[in-house]
């Protein structure tokens, strides 16, 4: 079995408890591993795979910065994204001994994670995943450096690295520059991707012929499992996901108990611990958010990540009134 150890900086407070049901998850997991550096301590009941260091965001800039001869640019949190492709290089020593590292968000949960990185996909590529909120490369110094590739039209570290703009140099960066060299990746869609302003849950970088899944439809998780239950003429069908990602919904946590025993019921836009029985009545009640209430959740949640022209936008996209 390939070693696979995640590298996840986060600086500020922790959502606290989205921040404890992903911890669970990754507990569900435990021939995986997370390295994690932060300036938040307080006491959560970190799983034996979750090995976590204490640091200031100034040292991780530092620390950063002395693999590079020309100054970075790294001045908030989120920046870390762009170099999220080059943690192979940054925190090599801590990476020792894996045969895979990967980068990784905290707003998701995740399901059983061997059954979809196995080692048929590992031995067969050396990046999997697409999407920055979760990517595996081989922890080789040929691959760590791939990130470096300077390709005329595209992107290149030096550019990524230099300026305070977001380029989502760990996404389309890195996409570009495996195309170029034509290299092949992993890009299957094995996750389930939550799309921000629809108030109920709609799974974007899907194919259209899938879109009806989308029409109404919860989560659970259960066993270490996510899984999708979707309603298609009256009957309901469901599908097994390696995570879901919420990526900036405006969730609301009713959990009293955190643990890998515990069956959670995730619908738009809650997650509860709370007993369930997965009926079609049910997916047709939870399935929907009231659109007031989503849109003001989801409007203050985001208050600092977007303009309020883009909510607008995004609002009148998912009522079909952009067209």
């Amino acid at each position: 079995m390939k070693k696979i150890a995640y590298i996840v900086p986060y600086f500020g407070k922790f959502p606290n408890n989205g921040f404890k049901l992903w911890l669970t998850s990754c507990a569900a997991n435990p021939t995986v591993n997370w390295i994690i550096f932060t300036d938040d301590k307080t006491e959560y009941n970190y799983p034996e795979n979750v090995e976590v260091h204490y640091c200031t965001f100034d040292d991780m800039r530092n620390r950063i910065q002395k693999n590079y001869d020309f100054p970075i640019v790294l001045d908030r949190g989120w920046k870390l994204c762009d170099y999220k492709p080059a943690y192979g290089e940054i925190f090599a020593e801590e990476l020792k001994g894996y045969d895979f590292w990967g980068n990784c968000d905290i707003d998701l949960m995740w399901g059983n994670i061997r059954k979809y990185y196995n080692d048929d996909v590992l031995e067969k590529y050396e990046r999997v995943g697409f999407f920055g909120h979760s990517n595996l490369y081989l922890n080789t110094p040929e691959v760590n450096s791939r990130y470096r590739t300077v390709i005329n039209g595209i992107i290149d570290y030096k550019t990524a690295f230099s300026s305070s703009t977001g380029y989502g140099f760990d996404e389309v960066g890195m996409d570009n520059i495996y195309k170029a060299l034509r290299i092949p990746y992993y890009n299957k869609v094995i996750f389930a991707n939550l799309t921000k302003y629809e108030r109920k849950f709609h799974l974007g970088s899907m194919p259209k012929k899938y879109e009806y899944k989308n029409r109404r439809q919860i989560f659970t998780w259960e066993n270490g499992k996510v899984l999708r239950h979707y309603l298609d003429n009256g009957k309901i069908f469901t599908e097994e996901y390696l995570y879901i990602h919420f990526w900036c919904r405006p969730m609301s946590y009713r959990v009293k108990n955190f643990s890998q025993n515990t069956k959670y019921l995730i619908y738009s836009d809650v997650l509860t611990d709370k007993p369930f029985t997965i009926t079609s009545s049910l997916i047709n009640r939870k399935g929907i958010s009231h659109p007031v209430r989503f849109y003001a959740k989801s409007i203050w949640k985001n208050r600092h990540k977007i303009t309020l022209e883009r909510i607008i936008f995004n609002i009148k996209g998912s009522l079909g009134l952009n067209d």
